[in-house]
């Protein structure tokens, strides 16, 4: 069944778990040998989720069929996640989802809205993901849906990871404002500043953990240290993505194909260097300006590498060694 959710306007965020509980009384009546009829399969396949999920995977060029989804749910291998999945799923129920929204806005600049459904999801598949329709059916939410796969997780970890998307979400609402401040820019510079939005990974990680604690502060601590290890990249990993701005706003790069190639390593395969340098210069640029500038650089990315340059510039004075964009870059971002 749907399960919290908050309207106000500005923020509508819904926590909707009917396929997952659909799923587990099918597995309950499994377990127990009791008789599966059409019945149950249909109230399943009914469900906003499961709908949303099979439109998705056909959007992806990867149907699922009912018929699919019966033999994932009924193998042995998911019989053996049923205690799991369920003791999982009763702990996302118990999120806050009007303080988590409530919270993510703070991170966001005035005007944001955050509009979406949450989806925690038993499938074949064990991703996560925002998706929104194309072409919403009557009735049918025109927000996006954060899916969820229900796998082993804590309810800090379920709610970092909503707040984590709906940062991002609410920043697309801005969408209109930001094309505004770059429509005219130069080709080359519009492309470089789109690519500098990517940044927004390490801003959603700021935002969903907050400015006091570790950015993976509900994981276990193989995965903080592999973020710190990560960290250590920092000044080559600043300057992998400073090399890729240049050959955007000298013209090497113009083809959003090989664009791509060359920025997709900074995802990594958790989190790179997007995520990293992103929250660096994030963090220190709300601790040292404030979060009024912090949202603003949110709208024009050019102002969080500036600002940050600032404030590296000033720590380095001291006596740091933090690394810094090239004022060439800087310029040519800002004017052309």
């Amino acid at each position: 069944m749907a399960g919290t959710a908050v309207a106000d306007g500005v923020v509508a965020l819904a926590l909707d778990t009917s396929e997952a509980d659909e799923a587990l009384r099918i597995l309950e009546k499994q377990a127990t040998r009791q008789t599966i009829t059409a019945e149950d399969w249909n109230r399943l396949f009914a469900t906003k989720p499961y709908q949303w999920l099979k439109a998705r995977e056909a959007a992806m060029g990867r149907p699922l069929t009912d018929e699919d989804f019966q033999r994932f749910l009924l193998s042995p291998e998911a019989a053996t996640q049923r205690t799991e999945w369920a003791s999982t799923l009763a702990a996302m129920k118990q999120a806050d989802m009007a303080r988590l929204a409530t919270g993510v806005l703070a991170w966001l600049p005035a005007g944001a809205s955050i509009h979406a459904q949450v989806f925690p999801e038993i499938k074949p598949q064990r991703n996560s993901f925002v998706w929104k329709k194309s072409a919403p059916a009557e009735g049918d939410s025109d927000g996006p849906a954060i899916f969820l796969a229900v796998s082993h997780q804590s309810q800090d970890q379920f709610e970092n990871t909503v707040a984590h998307e709906c940062h991002h979400i609410g920043l697309a609402s801005l969408d209109s404002r930001q094309e505004e401040l770059q429509a005219r820019l130069p080709a080359n510079v519009r492309r470089a500043v789109h690519w500098l939005s990517a940044f927004g990974e390490g801003a959603a990680m700021l935002a969903a953990a907050g400015a006091e604690r570790h950015p993976h502060w509900e994981d276990d601590a193989n995965t903080r240290a592999r973020w710190d290890g990560d960290m250590q990249h920092f000044a080559t990993d600043l300057a992998a993505i400073q090399q890729l701005l240049l050959d955007i706003l000298d013209g090497t790069l113009t083809q959003d194909g090989d664009i791509m190639k060359r920025a997709a390593p900074f995802w990594g395969d958790a989190q790179g260097a997007w995520y990293t340098v992103g929250y660096e210069m994030a963090v220190l640029v709300e601790r040292r300006f404030g979060r009024a500038a912090f949202n603003e650089c949110l709208l024009d990315p050019r102002k969080l590498l500036e600002l940050y340059n600032q404030e590296a510039q000033e720590a380095n004075a001291r006596g740091a060694r933090l690394a810094t964009w090239s004022p060439d870059v800087l310029k040519r971002l800002r004017d052309g």
